[in-house]
Parts: structure tokens; sequence; C-alpha cells
């Protein structure tokens, strides 16, 4: 049985600073910050939230991007004794006002410059709304590093509560807030122990040492960002480099694992297309340091493994995983250095479940023998409990003691997970089930298509639903009617030469017409919803047919 060395996530910043304080935490931006510098910024951030008002158990947004100021927010809410709700650093003013109303949220720390709507929406929500400043500087400037003592506790005159408050593995440590691509976004519940669970079965299943070199530009607000590429080198005292989150410049991605021979990073498979498309001189960078490139987060692609592979060069180095916010984040990954399964229908293996996990796939309310399709459930010690304050989510979200994910998929004779694809976005093309991305991804090898979704549509005729294809074109290959045309007869060949069926319909669309979440997910039922509604066609986003 998995043992956590820490209590709680403090203690493990708390240990690393007591025990290692001049180690590195992070590199940043060309600057280091170790671990006594992150923890005296957490204890000033807590002290000045204590003086804010905030009590055990108050959830804190925390509306920041990569780097220093995130982290010293982050854990300072947590020491504060607060419930950290970390979200999307670009997200709008009416998701904020939503997500403020869906976790009860008295303060909100944003960037040093926030749009003045943002402020005077949330007072009207009865939320404060303060700046990374106003808790600690990127320098952590503040009280020296002996006014600061580890696992200090003074007294707060106001209440005479102990300050910092003591806190237990089964508290909340964070709310993990969905992407939301098959609904509303729901609050995943987080405890201190759930994460740090979690942290030993990634580090224990990937085998993870403190000689790791972590390169990541994933964002650190979310799942897999912030516990496989934050936390895990902060567990072990492994070197972290950590990039903005932006794919603007991938290159530069690339060239931080080469600068620092990085040893593991992670992406989704768009990210690994992109470089693809992107990188004109693949063998010019030296990636040769990487054990492991993991590819998780969205549906892995076989020809993207091939391919990225291929382009620079390594040998077995791509390694497919699976994982979910309500799991905490990681659940299983394919051996590194070994060659990954793919089977007939060109679905990727994701490998065997990490340690004390335990899988099972659900026809019905029944299990089914291994090769059989059917929703993926789990148990796990890092499952959460439950969505905040959504009883209603919360009853759905489980079967006996396993978590449903609302994933299909199916176990090989080894034990080994496929993932076919999301239970609700399944279409079902005469009696047979199609997962939207067979399709996307055939369409998607097309160098004129910058974006594909497909989705079921059902217009009540005989033929029952059918696929409708949904291709985000670039504007200089929609030059003329004919070019168009032809794109799609293409398109409709491709489908149905590999898949055996032509598509009901095929829509070329303009860039950015395809709705996406905050990290890079098509949302198939908004698309849908969008078509069926002529929201696509009323608000001009269908370059053809124009009918």
């Amino acid at each position: 049985m998995l043992a956590p060395r820490f209590r709680t996530l403090l203690e493990m910043l708390e240990t690393r600073a007591r025990l290692q304080p001049e180690t590195t935490a992070f590199h940043f931006e060309g600057r280091e910050t170790t671990f006594s510098e992150l923890w005296r910024g957490v204890c000033l951030s807590a002290e000045r939230l204590r003086q804010q008002g905030i009590r055990r158990g108050d959830r804190v947004v925390i509306v920041l991007p990569n780097g220093p100021e995130f982290f010293v927010t982050f854990y300072g809410v947590l020491r504060a004794g607060g419930i950290a709700v970390p979200v999307f650093p670009g997200s709008g003013v009416e998701r904020l006002v939503s997500l403020v109303g869906l976790c009860g949220v008295r303060w909100l720390v944003g960037a040093s410059e926030q749009p003045e709507q943002v402020g005077q929406r949330l007072v009207l929500t009865g939320c404060r709304l303060l700046t990374a400043g106003d808790l600690a500087s990127p320098g952590f400037d503040g009280p020296d590093s002996d006014e600061v003592v580890v696992g200090d506790s003074s007294v707060d005159q106001t209440n005479d509560a102990p300050f910092p408050p003591v806190l237990q593995p089964d508290d909340l440590a964070y709310i993990q807030y969905t992407s939301g691509s098959t609904g509303d976004p729901k609050g995943v519940e987080l405890t201190h122990a759930m994460v740090l669970a979690n942290l030993e079965q990634l580090i224990a299943g990937m085998g993870i040492t403190r000689r790791e070199v972590f390169v990541s530009w994933l964002p650190v607000h979310h799942d897999m960002g912030l516990v496989l590429k934050t936390m895990v080198p902060f567990y072990l005292a492994a070197k972290l480099i950590l990039l903005p989150a932006s794919l603007t410049h991938v290159r530069r991605w690339l060239e931080a694992i080469e600068h620092h021979r990085g040893t593991f990073t992670a992406a989704p498979d768009f990210a690994y297309r992109l470089c693809l498309r992107r990188i004109r001189d693949p063998k010019a960078i030296d990636l040769s340091s990487l054990r492991v490139a993991l590819n998780a987060a969205e549906p892995v692609r076989a020809q993207t493994l091939v391919e990225f592979e291929s382009a620079f060069g390594l040998q077995q180095v791509m390694v497919p995983g699976y994982g979910l916010a309500e799991a905490t984040v990681g659940v299983s990954m394919a051996t590194p250095g070994q060659p990954v399964k793919v089977d007939a229908r060109g679905f990727v293996s994701v490998g065997r479940p990490f340690p004390e996990i335990e899988l099972a796939i659900l026809r019905g309310e029944e299990r089914v023998g291994a090769g059989d399709v059917g929703e993926i459930v789990l148990r796990s010690p890092a499952n959460t409990r439950g969505y905040y304050r959504n009883s209603k989510a919360t009853e759905k979200l489980f079967w006996r003691q396993f978590l449903r994910t609302g994933d299909l998929g199916y176990l090989d004779a080894e034990g080994e997970l496929f993932i076919v694809g999301r239970e609700k976005n399944i279409i079902i093309h005469g009696g047979r089930n199609v997962a939207p991305r067979e399709v996307e991804e055939i369409v998607d090898r097309l160098l004129t298509v910058r974006r594909v979704a497909a989705v079921g549509v059902d217009r009540g005729r005989v033929e029952g639903e059918q696929v409708f294809v949904f291709a985000e074109i670039r504007p200089k290959d929609a030059a003329c009617e004919a070019d168009l045309q032809a794109l799609v007869i293409a398109m409709v060949g491709e489908i149905h030469r590999e898949l055996g069926f032509r598509p009901g319909r095929v829509y070329l669309l303009k860039p950015r017409a395809v709705p996406l979440t905050h990290n890079g997910k098509v949302r198939h039922r908004e698309l849908r919803a969008r078509y069926l509604d002529g929201r696509l066609r009323g608000q001009g986003q269908i370059l053809f047919p124009d009918y």
C-alpha cells in the first residue's frame, strides 16, 4: 500500500523549505525560486489573507497565469485555512461571476491589472477583488526569512483562533472546476489526502525520481499542469522548468527541453500535432534527453505518436496516458520505453492503471469482460467525494464504490485500457457506434483543415442519426466555390474509404467557429446546438455550402 510522505500539501512545501531551503523549487522566465523563497511568499500571502478577513473553509477564486504569483497565492490560501478555486486566467466576466455564485466565494485574486467591469460585477455578488500584488509580490518582498518561522502559529487577535490553522488530511484543499466539454462546469472536491495519494500513484506508476527534469507549459490552474507538472516535482524536489501557458511559439517549449536536458514533458495530442505543423526543421532540435513525452488530456492518435517520434528522431518516448479531474488527475499510462498498442480501429492503449487503482467496464449496471466496450469506472483513494454544492450531479457520479467517468472504453486480456470516446458524444450511425474522433482523425490529415469536429444529428428521417462534419479551414484555402466543393468531396471520399459510410453533411467553417473549452477540447454538444438552432449560419460562420 502506498503511504504518502506528508499529511497535507502545506506540510510538503514546509518540509522542503526546512530541509532543502536553497534547492530551486522552479525556474520561470529566467528566474530561479528556491523552496525557502517560495515558502516565505506563501507565509506572507497567508498573513495578508488573514488580514483581509479570510477564515477557515472560505473559498478563494484564483485567476492567475503560470508563474510565482500563482504558487504563493494558491498555497497561501491553503495556509490561511481557505479552499483554493483555481480557474482559467482568461475567463470572461460572466464565467467568473458564475463560478463565484456556484461556490459562494467572498474573495477573488486576479492579476495586478483587472478590467474595471470585473470589479464592478463582483461587488454586486458580495465578492471582493484582490490582486496578487496585494498578497505577495513576485519577488516575495516582505518579512525576512527568520520572521516567518516554518510551522509558526500565532494568535489572531480578532477571534483568538490559532493562525495558521492546523490542517487535516481530509480537509478540502481545492475545488477543480471541470472544463465542461459535455455539460456545465462542476466543482470537483479534492482533499489533501486525495491529492497526496495521486502524487504517490503518479510517481510509482510513471517511475519518477528526484533526478527527473520536468519541462512544462501546461496551465497551472488545471489538473495535469497543477498536479503532475508542479506538485510532483515539489513532492520530490525534482527540477522544474515552467513556461508561460501559451502555444503561440511551440518551438520555445521544445528548445527549453533541449536547453535544460528535460526528461519529462506532457501535453495534449493537439500540441504535438501543432509541433509537426509549425516546426520546419525538427532534426535541428535535440530532444534526446526525453524519457517521457506524455500524451494525455484528450484522445491520443496513433498517427501523432508515430509522426512525432519520426520527425524528432525519438524511439518509444511518446507515452499515452489517461486521467480526469474526478480522480485528482492520473489514472493510467502506457509503459515508457515499450511499444504502444493500437487496435484494429486505431484506438490507442493508455496502459494499465496506476497502483491502488481498480478499473472496470460497465454496460448498463453490470461489469463486462475483456474486449467488451462500456463505461469506464474506477476505484481509487484519489477519487473525489463529489461535486461542490451539487448533490444531484454527485449522486450520478458513483456506481457502488466506483467513480463513473462518462468515458467509453475496454480492457484487453492483459488489462490495458483503450479509450473509445465520451459516452455523450458517441454517434449511433445505422446501428453502429461511431466515436467522433474516428472521423475527426481522418479529416484532420488534410493540410487545409485547421480544426474538425464530428457530431451526430437526427433529422427525424428514416436513416436516423447521421454523422455531420464541421471543419474549420484557413482563409487562404477559401479562394473560390469550386475549391471548397473539391475539399468537401475529398473529405467525404476519405471517410467512406476508411470507415465505409458517407457523412450526412460536411460544412466548412471560418476559423474559431468550433466552440472549445478553456483547455482546448471541442464542445461537441454546443456545436450541435449551434447548428440546429441556426446560430452557425446566422453568425456567418459557415463558408460552404451556403444553403
